[in-house]
C-alpha cells in the first residue's frame, strides 16, 4: 500500500469521525440546555409547593407536634402532582409511581433543596428533595422529606430523533469519503483476510483431525501400561496403535490438502472401498471413547459385501466426526447407530437434537450449538464443517435431520 492510499484512508477516517463527534456534541449540548431550563422552572414549582404547605401548617394550631395525618392532608392538598412525603424512611403520601430510598438523600447544611437526575425503570427523571427537621414533645428528632419528580423521558426521545437526523446529515456529507474508505480497505485487506482464513482453517483442521487418532492411541497405550492383558490382547492393542499411527502419518500428509477441500476445484482419488473395512476401522477407532462415556455403537445390517467409491481416510474421518458429535450430544448409556443405504452412509443418535434454525449454522466452521459443553469437551466446532467439505469433494452432499429431545441423523448421500 503506497503513501497516497494511506493518506486517503487517514483523511477519510478523520473527516468521518469528526463529523460524528460534532453531531453528538450538538445533541448533548441541546439536551442539557433543555434539562437546565426545565430544572429552573420545576424548582420554582417545587419551592412554591413547599411554601404553600408551610403556610397551611402555620394555620394549624398544633405547634411542633403535628400529627402525620394533618401533615399528609396539608401536603396532599398543596403540593403538585408527582410529589411524595416521607417521615424519615416511612412513606406518608406518594402521588408519583416511584418509591424513594431516603437513606441516599444527603442535604448539606445551609441548603434547603437538592436535585438529582436518575434513570428508573427506563424513565429519565428529575428528582427534587427538601427536608424539614422536627422535634416532638418527648424530645425525639425526626425529619419530613419532600420529593417532587419530573419525567424528562420525552427530552431523551426528542434527542434520539435529533440524533438520527444529525447522524443522517453527517453521514450524507461524509458518504463519498466513507465509500472511498470502504473500497480501499476492502481492496487492501481482502487478500489478507483470505490468507488468514486459510491459515485458520488449516490449523483448526489439523488440530481436529489429529486429535481423534491420538486420543485412541493414548487410550490403548494407557491400557497397555495399566492393565494386565493376555498376549493376544496386547498384540491387538499394539496392532491398533501401529495402524492408527499409520493413519496419522497419512492424515498429516493430507492436512496440507485439507485446505483445498474448501476450493471448488479440489480433486481426490476415489477407490472401491469395502464398507465392512470402513465400518470396522471406524468402530475400532471410537471404541475407547465409547467405553469412557458408557455408550454403545450399533452397526445396522445390510452393508456386508458392499462397496462404495470413496477416499477411505477422509470417509473414516467423516464417520468418526459424526460419532464424536453424537457422543457429545448423548447421555451415558445411550446407543449410537451407524449404517449404509443404497447410496448413503449415516450415523444416528438419540441425543439432545438440534433446533431447526441451527441446522444450517452447524455446517459452518467453528460454530458450536452448546458452547459451554463444547469448551469442556475441547470441541472447536469444525467436525460438521469438515464433514460438509468431505461430502462435497466426494461429489455428494451431507443431509441433517434432527428433532429436539429425540436425536439426530446425518447422512452422506452420494
Amino acid at each position: 500500500m503506497d503513501m497516497i492510499k494511506k493518506i486517503a484512508i487517514t483523511a477519510s477516517t478523520m473527516l468521518f469521525v469528526l463529523a460524528q463527534i460534532f453531531s453528538f456534541y450538538v445533541i448533548v449540548v441541546s439536551q442539557q440546555e433543555k434539562i437546565e431550563i426545565l430544572k429552573r422552572q420545576e424548582e420554582r414549582v417545587f419551592s412554591r409547593g413547599i411554601s404553600d404547605v408551610a403556610e397551611e401548617l402555620n394555620k394549624v394550631e398544633y405547634g411542633d407536634s403535628i400529627p402525620d395525618h394533618i401533615m399528609t392532608y396539608c401536603f396532599r392538598n398543596n403540593m403538585p402532582e408527582n410529589s411524595a412525603l416521607y417521615k424519615d424512611d416511612k412513606e406518608l403520601h406518594n402521588s408519583s409511581p416511584f418509591s424513594f430510598d431516603t437513606s441516599k438523600v444527603k442535604i448539606e447544611k445551609g441548603t434547603s433543596l437538592v436535585y438529582q437526575q436518575e434513570e428508573i425503570d427506563g424513565s429519565y427523571l428529575l428528582i427534587f428533595c427538601s427536608e424539614e427537621k422536627k422535634e416532638n414533645d418527648a424530645g425525639e428528632r425526626y425529619s419530613y422529606l419532600y420529593f417532587y419528580v419530573v419525567d424528562i423521558t420525552y427530552i431523551y426521545k426528542e434527542s434520539f430523533a435529533l440524533a438520527i437526523r444529525e447522524i443522517l446529515i453527517s453521514m450524507l456529507a461524509s458518504l463519498m469519503m466513507a465509500l472511498l474508505l470502504v473500497f480501499l480497505i476492502k481492496k487492501i485487506t481482502k487478500p489478507l483476510e483470505e490468507t488468514n482464513e486459510a491459515q485458520r482453517q488449516l490449523i483448526g483442521s489439523m488440530s481436529h483431525e489429529l486429535k481423534t487418532p491420538l486420543t485412541a492411541i493414548k487410550g490403548y497405550s494407557e491400557t497397555l501400561l495399566g492393565v494386565t492383558l493376555t498376549r493376544e490382547q496386547e498384540e491387538k492393542a499394539l496392532n491398533y496403535i501401529n495402524r492408527e499411527s499409520g493413519r496419522l502419518s497419512r492424515l498429516s500428509e493430507k492436512m496440507m490438502e485439507l485446505t483445498q477441500l474448501y476450493e471448488p476445484e479440489c480433486q481426490i482419488a476415489l477407490q472401491e472401498v469395502s464398507l465392512e473395512i470402513l465400518f470396522e476401522g471406524v468402530r475400532e477407532n471410537v471404541s475407547h471413547r465409547l467405553r469412557e462415556n458408557d455408550m454403545i455403537l450399533l452397526v445396522e445390517d445390510g452393508y456386508q459385501g458392499r462397496t462404495m467409491q470413496l477416499d477411505l481416510d477422509l470417509m473414516t474421518s467423516f464417520l468418526i466426526n459424526l460419532i464424536n458429535n453424537s457422543i457429545m450430544a448423548s447421555k451415558p448409556g445411550s446407543r449410537i447407530y451407524m449404517g449404509a443405504g443404497e447410496h448413503s452412509l449415516w450415523v444416528r443418535d438419540e441425543g439432545c437434537g438440534i433446533s431447526q434454525n441451527e441446522i444450517g449454522k452447524v455446517r459452518k466452521a467453528f460454530y458450536r450449538v452448546d458452547k459451554s459443553r463444547s469448551r469442556k469437551s475441547g470441541n472447536m466446532g469444525l467436525g460438521l464443517a469438515l464433514c460438509e467439505q468431505i461430502a462435497m469433494v466426494h461429489h455428494g452432499r451431507m443431509e441433517i435431520e434432527s428433532e429436539i429431545g429425540k436425536g439426530t441423523i446425518i447422512y452422506f448421500v452420494s
